[in-house]
Formats: structure tokens, sequence, C-alpha cells
């Protein structure tokens, strides 16, 4: 549990945060940003599920 609370949550927070910055990047030039959306949308999904089985396990 402390693995997954120590690297597996940050981790997914920061390429959260990358896939955020790329969408912005592709947003503002104009580009397709279908590619961020569908990565940021299963990143949040893994990020949530993620956090909640570590708040779970530490109760």
């Amino acid at each position: 549990m402390l693995v997954m609370m120590l690297l597996v949550v940050p981790t997914i927070g920061v390429l959260w945060f990358l896939n955020f910055t790329t969408f912005l990047k592709h947003l503002n030039n104009g580009k397709s940003t279908h590619n961020q959306n569908v990565l940021g949308a299963t990143l949040t999904f893994i990020f949530l599920f993620a956090l909640m089985y570590c708040l779970a396990g530490t109760h």
C-alpha cells in the first residue's frame, strides 16, 4: 500500500499534468485534441481508482 501511495499516485498525477499541457499546446495551435481527451479521461479514472484504493486501504 505504501508503494502505491508514494509511487503510483504521484506518477499518475505527473502523467495527468503532462497530458494537460500537451492538450493546451494542441488547443492553442488549432490541432486535434481527441487523443488528449481520451487519455485524460483514462488517467482520471485510473487516478481516482488508485486514490480511493489507497484511502480504503489505510482504514
